[in-house]
């Protein structure tokens, strides 16, 4: 159970993570505003469909593949969540869950050519 709540933690902290990386990248202030603060709070669970990816890679038995795609995939999807920003909610969603396919099509790749291997 403990590492199951590690990884909820972690899954639900990189995207709002990186959002400030780039913030500070960028120059820009950190949050002054308790606004932006609750933005943060917000962004949280759009980071899940691409951690779920990599954790069901990770359990399949191909951690260094896990650790590749994500490395690949969180920062196209840090920035496209702040462009999807500008479409709101929706658009956030829809950026996140489009930039997190690619790491589920590696999953499903290697669950077919695990079933089509022969025994």
């Amino acid at each position: 159970m403990k590492r199951f709540s590690s990884f909820i933690l972690l899954a639900l902290l990189w995207l709002p993570f990186g959002i400030l990386l780039v913030t500070a990248a960028r120059g820009i202030p950190l949050f002054i505003e308790p606004q932006a603060w609750l933005a943060l709070i917000f962004l949280a669970p759009f980071g899940l469909p691409l951690a779920l990816a990599c954790r069901a890679l990770r359990r399949g038995g191909h951690v260094a593949s896990a650790w590749v795609t994500f490395i690949v995939l969180a920062p196209a999807t840090v920035g496209s969540v702040l462009i999807g920003g500008l479409f709101g909610p929706l658009g956030i969603a829809i950026y996140a869950i489009v930039f997190s396919l690619p790491a589920w099509a590696v999953y499903g790749f290697f669950r077919y050519r695990a079933k089509s291997r022969p025994a």
